[in-house]
């Protein structure tokens, strides 16, 4: 048990490591809302066997408590910027705006479902939705 544990704190040291890059990505800033304040790094799944800034974001607590369960609970008009967020070209990001806005789209959310209707994504992306 006790190696496995040994095993979550080296990743989690690992993944706290890339906020050095993903703040210089995201010039300290969310990848998602694009506020500032306090910043902290995420995995985006599909996540790999070694912590990667290609599947890692820096997220805001608020974006945060959104992908944790908050989406729902949230007014649907003060996460309108997912309409922008998906079109970013940075790969964790995108996804994870897909993701958000898909579950709104579903909800029954119209800006959200008219967004995600006009929403193209390459056979790549779409693979790891």
């Amino acid at each position: 048990m006790a190696r496995g544990r040994e095993e979550h704190q080296a990743r989690l040291a690992a993944v706290a490591g890339l906020g050095r890059v993903l703040s210089r990505r995201a010039r300290s800033s969310c990848e998602l809302c694009g506020e500032g304040g306090t910043l902290r790094v995420l995995e985006v799944p599909p996540v790999l066997d070694t912590p990667d800034v290609e599947r890692a974001g820096l997220f805001c607590d608020r974006c945060r408590d959104l992908l944790d369960g908050g989406l729902m609970r949230a007014d649907p008009q003060t996460v309108r910027f997912l309409a922008e967020t998906v079109w970013s070209d940075v790969l964790p990001v995108k996804l994870t705006a897909v993701r958000m806005l898909r579950s709104l789209a579903a909800a029954g959310v119209p800006w959200a479902g008219e967004a995600n209707e006009n929403l193209w994504l390459d056979e790549d992306v779409e693979s790891l939705l």
